[in-house]
């Protein structure tokens, strides 16, 4: 299986994804609310790349049956409900609704990786699940670390490289890795004995826990703790059971 891996969205125009797998990671903190709000029985996740298209599907589809959820730099976009942290979505807040979610780094990802054969989001909160998923389909496999700001984040490439790890380790599979994910391997390699360290030093995290989110990055952090597959299906992520 090969194994690409970039460590932002920048360069994607010049990616084939055709019959490819694709795994969209924004540990903090687009990829794991996705698996929050999935985990809290909503009814799928619709990502958007601008607030003005969020709201615009908002309107669209009722506002009985829909969540308007997002955040800019790192805040609650004015005028919507929820902004992007995990610990907003529970049952009484999105259950059995599609959330619009509109976010700085992650949800405008999907977009751009729209001709993929299979689209997952991943996190940390789910990466053993998302390993499996991968395995299961047994398809060469693109990992796109969404970084920060259109720059390299320490988080996303942790996760990414947690995924290879568990590929190769757990699963046995044999990987063929472009220079990017060798280098998230190493990565992972040297920090795997105390992640959430790694990613409350690393500048996303800092900047989070500076206007009151550190929790997000503590939830962020938490290996497995949401084993939800979330899959991208008619522009909607949905969860699939494993």
């Amino acid at each position: 299986m090969r194994i690409q891996l970039f460590l932002t969205s920048g360069p994607l125009h010049k990616v084939d994804f055709e019959k490819k797998t694709v795994v969209v990671v924004d540990v903090l903190r687009s990829s794991t609310s996705i698996c929050t709000i999935l985990n809290a029985g909503a009814r799928g996740v619709i990502p958007t790349a601008g607030p003005g298209e969020a709201g615009e599907m908002w309107t669209k589809l009722g506002q009985e049956t829909t969540v308007l959820a997002g955040e800019r730099e790192g805040t609650k976009i004015e005028n919507f409900q929820l902004g992007n942290s995990p610990l907003e979505f529970n049952r009484e807040t999105v259950g059995d609704k599609n959330v619009i979610l509109c976010t700085t780094n992650g949800t405008g990802v999907f977009a751009r990786v729209a001709r993929a054969e299979l689209t997952l989001s991943g996190a940390l909160v789910n990466v053993s699940t998302v390993a499996a998923a991968v395995v299961g389909v047994d398809r060469d496999t693109i990992i796109v670390c969404s970084g920060h700001e259109g720059g390299f984040s320490i988080e996303d490439t942790l996760c990414g490289g947690m995924v290879i790890d568990l590929l190769k380790q757990t699963h046995g599979c044999y990987l063929e890795l472009n220079d990017a994910a060798t280098l998230a391997l190493l990565l992972y390699e040297a920090n795997r004995a105390d992640l959430p360290k790694a990613i409350a030093r690393g500048e996303h995290g800092r900047y989070l826990t500076e206007i009151g989110f550190g929790r997000d990055v503590e939830v962020s952090s938490e290996v497995d703790s949401r084993p939800v597959l979330p899959v991208m299906r008619d522009g909607r992520l949905v969860r699939v059971e494993d």
